[in-house]
């Protein structure tokens, strides 16, 4: 995702909102949202997306090369219930995490990555108006 900070604008916001729906399905709650959000829910986004990053991680790496853990699932586990509960837009993607293979979990790492930027493009926008 390329935009200089003076090529940010609502069209460009909504233009790589568009490009990142179709590469990041799963992150498509909140993508769809990033256009019209306000700071306050633009931050309280941004806030969560480290430790949505952790499960993220947390599951690749049980993926990659720790197998079967019960310890583990339970620990990602109360931590998807707490973010659950932290902020409801992101319960879609939670809930389907279990569920992704490594391919997947890759994948949902560089959207989260590319969610961010988008994020931080949206409060720039509104910091700059």
């Amino acid at each position: 995702m390329s935009i200089s900070e003076t090529d940010v604008n609502d069209k460009s916001i909504k233009e790589k909102t568009n490009e990142l729906r179709t590469k990041y399905p799963i992150f498509i709650a909140i993508l769809e949202r990033i256009p019209d959000m306000d700071l306050k829910e633009a931050i309280s986004i941004l806030v969560l997306i480290d430790p949505v990053r952790t499960v993220l991680k947390t599951h690749a790496m049980r993926l990659s090369f720790i197998g079967e853990d019960k310890a583990l699932d339970q620990i990602v586990e109360e931590k998807i219930n707490e973010l659950r509960t932290k902020q409801p837009m992101l319960s879609g993607i939670l809930e389907r995490f279990h569920k992704m293979d490594l391919k997947e979990t890759a994948i949902g790492l560089l959207g989260i990555d590319a969610m961010e930027s988008l994020l931080k493009l949206r409060m720039l926008l509104i910091l700059a108006s």
